[in-house]
């Protein structure tokens, strides 16, 4: 009798890696979508990789944007990603405003750069998280990813920064590159 595996995970940011980040999105209107996404989310997807998507959004703690709206836009991305045969298994969301004091340990821990929402997304998935990869475009996602354990860590923003324990590149198109030859894509 063989003896069950874990799989590995392909974490993903929202504002910056799924979508190009526009402030406070308070309507699917305003997401445009970093095309690269979907080839990568594919490509995992064909590995076994669980597509789990972690992602702060303080504009609901401060009121920016209601639960509702929130829930319309994750349906659709949602949605969009069944469209381009890449499945969201996942999606997991801090909430909390980091500047709210009074708000409950469990809720701060879960948002960036803390790994909550990493080791929720292992419970609910039974992740391997050493075979595991993370796309941000914070530092904080570096951190909440260090933090979980996991080895494979890309940072993608425009003011790329030196690490000696994740990888950092300008925009999407370059990671995909990468991620191209260390997982031959």
């Amino acid at each position: 009798m063989g003896v069950a595996h874990s799989n590995p995970a392909l974490f993903l940011d929202r504002d910056g890696v799924v979508n190009v980040n526009d402030g406070y999105i308070n309507s699917f209107s305003r997401i445009i979508f970093n095309d690269a996404i979907f080839k990568i989310a594919r490509f995992f997807k064909q590995k076994h990789y669980k597509i789990v998507v972690v992602t702060n959004q303080s504009g609901i703690g401060r009121g920016f944007i209601t639960s509702d709206q929130y829930k319309e836009i994750s349906t659709l991305i949602l949605k969009k990603f069944d469209d381009e045969n890449c499945s969201i298994d996942l999606i997991l969301t801090a909430t909390v405003n980091p500047e709210d004091f009074t708000a409950p340990p469990e809720e701060k821990y879960i948002r960036k750069p803390n790994p909550g929402m990493i080791f929720k997304a292992k419970s609910v998935l039974d992740l391997d998280l050493s075979r595991s990869i993370l796309i941000g475009d914070n530092v904080s996602d570096m951190q909440a990813g260090e933090s979980a354990g996991i080895p494979n860590l890309y940072l993608v923003n425009n003011s790329a920064a030196l690490s000696d324990y994740f990888e950092s590149y300008a925009n999407l198109e370059e990671c995909l590159v990468r991620l191209t030859d260390v997982f031959d894509l």
